[in-house]
């Protein structure tokens, strides 16, 4: 750590110096001293007037609120700063001029230092107006990045002006290798402390700005099926069907598989249905071009197949598929209940029975049995009957 900051003090030291010496060269009132100094100051009002010009510009641009593109650049162009001018300035004057080593030395340290803190203050506004942006145009993420934007702003600074430092460091000859360990060390540390708080925070953000769901999206995942309710920081909570509230960490939300049914454009549904096995064949065979001809009837439905599947327990099995033209739950499955009433109907109509659980038993040898019971009564009623009529009379 001393060896960055020697390098920085011998730095500070030898730009002293050539400011100094600039300095004097400058009051020496040299004809090359005037000259550069009018390059200088003319350069500094041409970046000036470039700048005020873009401003302008952008004022005439459509603007529907403060964080439009147009009024993001704006905040960006109005950011640069004229310290970085003048040091942008001087060293196309010392490159123009071709100053003395010790001038041109302060010209290019001053507009390395002045270009990395200028790039570190730009890059600061559009990351932080591109969240604030992306806050106003969906109003149900206001509340989400609310709670993070302080959060959002302090890495967001951290990670642009640690990098800042680190390059204006490398830039004035300090050896960073020793000073990049330790930093890595130290974040390996704070990382392992505060992962969890650093996985939910992320994990939220990439909700809010990828926008896999949205507060009252209708999402599905595992067994759970509801509407988000809110998005926070570090939990999502769901309204379940069911009607309770489901909590789960945004972490292990993104985890899942996740359904999200608003998106739907239409619903597909699939039912079945099955007919007595006594239908004729030439019947059971019409009942697909039946039914597609009785879904042309219903409004709001698109019809996708209707096909015998495969012979049931006590039925002949047939599937039918369509699609619900809104994916609204609730309508699709009025149309659901549609479809099958008109199917109940037509069925009628045409005397197709639908089968319902039955059970034929059949037992082996009935027939003999039977035959054997008829024999026998037979016999026994010619006994009762032939008897007495054959018998003689008894003597006494």
């Amino acid at each position: 750590m001393s060896e960055p900051l020697d390098a920085l003090s011998d730095t500070a030291e030898s730009a002293g110096e050539a400011a100094s010496e600039f300095a004097t060269w400058l009051a020496s009132g040299s004809r090359e001293a005037l000259v550069t100094l009018g390059i200088t100051i003319v350069i500094t009002i041409v970046l000036w007037f470039t700048r005020w010009g873009l401003i302008h510009l952008m004022r005439q641009l459509p603007r529907n609120d403060d964080y439009s593109l147009s009024a993001i650049f704006n905040r960006i162009v109005r950011r640069f700063r004229l310290y970085f001018m003048l040091a942008t300035a001087l060293l196309i004057a010392d490159r123009i001029m071709e100053l003395p080593q010790a001038l041109s030395t302060f010209s290019h340290i001053l507009f390395v230092i002045t270009a990395t803190l200028q790039a570190a203050e730009l890059l600061q506004e559009a990351a932080i107006s591109s969240i604030r942006r992306q806050a106003i145009r969906n109003p149900q993420d206001a509340s989400t990045l609310a709670s993070a934007v302080n959060l959002i702003k302090w890495f967001i600074n951290l990670v642009i002006w640690s990098f800042a430092l680190l390059l204006i460091l490398d830039n004035i000859g300090a050896n960073i290798t020793t000073l990049i360990a330790g930093l890595g060390i130290g974040g390996i540390a704070i990382g392992l402390a505060a992962q969890g708080m650093f996985r939910d925070l992320f994990s939220s953000l990439s909700i809010v700005l990828d926008k896999p769901f949205q507060v009252g999206d209708t999402v599905r995942y595992d067994d759970t099926w509801g509407d988000i309710e809110d998005i926070g920081l570090k939990t999502t909570r769901i309204r379940s069907r069911k009607g309770e509230q489901v909590i789960i960490s945004n972490t292990n939300l993104l985890e899942k598989e996740i359904h999200n049914m608003r998106r739907m454009n239409r619903r597909r549904i699939e039912t079945q249905f099955g007919v007595i096995f006594q239908t004729p064949p030439e019947v059971a065979e019409a009942i697909p071009g039946m039914v597609a001809e009785l879904m042309k009837g219903i409004q709001g439905i698109a019809f996708d197949r209707c096909s015998m599947s495969a012979f049931g327990p006590s039925s002949l099995d047939f599937d039918l598929v369509f699609y619900s033209l809104n994916p609204d739950f609730n309508r699709s499955m009025a149309l659901r209940s549609r479809v099958l009433l008109a199917l109940f109907r037509k069925f009628k109509e045409e005397g197709i029975e639908f089968a319902y659980p039955t059970q034929t038993l059949y037992v082996s040898g009935v027939d003999n049995l039977m035959s054997a019971r008829v024999e026998a009564q037979t016999s026994e009623d010619a006994l009762i009957v032939e008897g007495p009529l054959d018998a003689e009379p008894s003597e006494g």
